[in-house]
């Protein structure tokens, strides 16, 4: 056989392979890749949703989408303080694995879901917040919708303006969609009143008005705060915050349906943390971090409650799975699609929290591991003086509590374990839900302690908290007190 032929039949050969292997153009009338909608509430604690029990139900629409989506009850914020708790969301890394203890940037090179959505062909866009997730060359942002979160009106015509951006670019969207709501000022208080001479929109002037107006005397003081006259006059205003927060949320999802983008979209919503007041926002006693998640998607298994104890840093890799789309390495989170696929998975019977650096620079180092019955707390920065300020104090409430607390001793007694603090604590979470009585030196839960302490310390080895040493000082020095 010539050279020629055999050059001939080679040819032959590899056009034929060629051609049974050829990638070929996906036919017109392929699935389009899925959406990508992150909501998040600003400050919201975690039984405010009517969907969550709360009698009031200031969250019709919030809870109609919830009946329709995996409800995770028990989801803890990975830090319960804005800047760090969207980073962590944000990169599936707990804060002193990304960078971002506090109102810093996170690392440099640390994977970030919206750089891996962009470099897979996604629209990336963000209504508000968006100076909270930095620097800019990891989260690069196509569109930025500006001081819309207390708005209803703005803000769904952001997220229209984000989606038509997506549609004329032929791209898949994924839309960070951040209301601001309830954070402060509330409406209704002093800061939080709308000014009518100011009508440049956008503005935080030209704030939405609430539909719904709670009174003090319609409202239930959550348990974990007392019930006085000035609480629940704030309660109310924050409860009517909740009930904006609604607004908004409707209107995003009117946009969505009207695009036709509703049905093929992975759509999540949750808070970044709790409430702004004393024992919830900056700390991690359970109202700080408590915030249930929602999470729907094209063609899931059926809705329902889930009660695993699962992580705001469980959503990057979540996300990613629904995509189809590969993890990054160095992840602290783990995906919640197994478990919504009826599968169990190791470790879902706690969570760790933690808080670095608050908003004013000052270092108040905490961390927490609970369960279903009992919650370990480690204070780092308690020496014995009242140093503890965090922005969750301002305004009315913890005022209105440290003066109660001047003529009764109960209430006093509370600030103190606020403004104070300890070392270590333990709570009976089934007897004491709102964490008030220390029972670390019970000995009958000296085994449940030793669990706790044990798992706590492995999860800080393993992610190297700079906090470790300081974690095991205070063990021991619990254990040289009781010898």
């Amino acid at each position: 056989m010539s050279l020629k032929v055999r050059i001939a039949q080679k040819i032959a050969l590899f056009l034929l392979l060629f051609s049974v292997f050829e990638v070929k153009a996906a036919p017109a009338d392929a699935p389009k890749p899925c959406n990508v909608i992150i909501f998040t509430a600003d400050d919201m604690n975690g039984d405010s949703p009517g969907w969550m029990g709360n009698p009031l139900k200031p969250t019709p629409n919030l809870d109609a989408f919830a009946s329709t989506a995996f409800r995770f009850v028990n989801h803890h914020v990975t830090v319960p303080i804005c800047q760090p708790s969207r980073s962590a969301l944000m990169t599936g890394r707990v804060p002193h694995r990304n960078g971002a203890l506090g109102f810093n940037p996170i690392h440099v090179g640390v994977p970030t879901l919206v750089k891996m959505l962009k470099e897979k062909g996604y629209q990336t866009s963000v209504i508000d917040k968006f100076p909270h997730m930095m620097p800019e060359s990891e989260f690069p942002w196509d569109t930025k919708g500006r001081q819309s979160g207390k708005n209803p009106p703005l803000f769904k015509k952001q997220v229209e303006e984000a989606i038509q951006t997506a549609k004329s670019s032929g791209k898949p969207l994924f839309l960070n969609a951040n209301i601001t709501d309830p954070h402060r000022p509330f409406p209704g208080s002093d800061s939080g009143k709308i000014n009518t001479k100011k009508k440049a929109e956008g503005t935080d002037e030209n704030q939405g008005r609430p539909l719904r107006v709670f009174k003090p005397d319609e409202i239930q003081v959550p348990s974990f705060l007392e019930d006085i006259p000035d609480v629940r006059r704030e309660i109310a205003q924050y409860y009517t915050a909740v009930s904006r927060l609604d607004q908004t949320f409707q209107g995003a999802m009117e946009a969505l349906r009207a695009a036709d983008m509703e049905k093929n979209s992975i759509i999540l919503f949750l808070s970044d943390h709790g409430m702004s007041m004393p024992f919830s926002k900056a700390s991690v006693y359970r109202n700080g971090t408590w915030s249930p998640l929602l999470v729907r998607f094209p063609q899931m298994p059926a809705a329902k409650t889930m009660e695993e104890f699962v992580s705001s840093i469980d959503i990057l890799p979540t996300v990613l799975d629904v995509l189809g789309m590969p993890h990054p390495q160095g992840l602290d989170g783990r995906s919640l699609l197994p478990l919504m696929k009826g599968e169990k998975q190791a470790g879902r019977d706690y969570v760790v929290t933690h808080v670095n650096t608050v908003s004013s620079g000052k270092s108040f180092p905490q961390r927490c591991i609970r369960n279903r019955d009992y919650s370990l707390h480690f204070h780092a920065w308690t020496n014995g003086q009242p140093i503890f300020r965090v922005e969750a104090m301002n305004g009315i409430t913890f005022n209105a509590l440290a003066s109660a607390g001047k003529n009764n001793p109960a209430i006093q007694a509370r600030v103190s374990q606020y403004q104070v603090g300890v070392p270590l604590a333990l709570y009976d979470l089934t007897n004491d839900p709102d964490e008030r009585k220390n029972l670390l030196n019970e000995t009958r839960l000296e085994l449940q302690l030793e669990r706790l302490a044990g798992l706590l310390l492995d999860h800080m080895e393993k992610t190297n908290d700079p906090q470790t040493m300081n974690f095991k000082k205070a063990l021991q020095a619990r254990k040289a007190v009781q010898k």
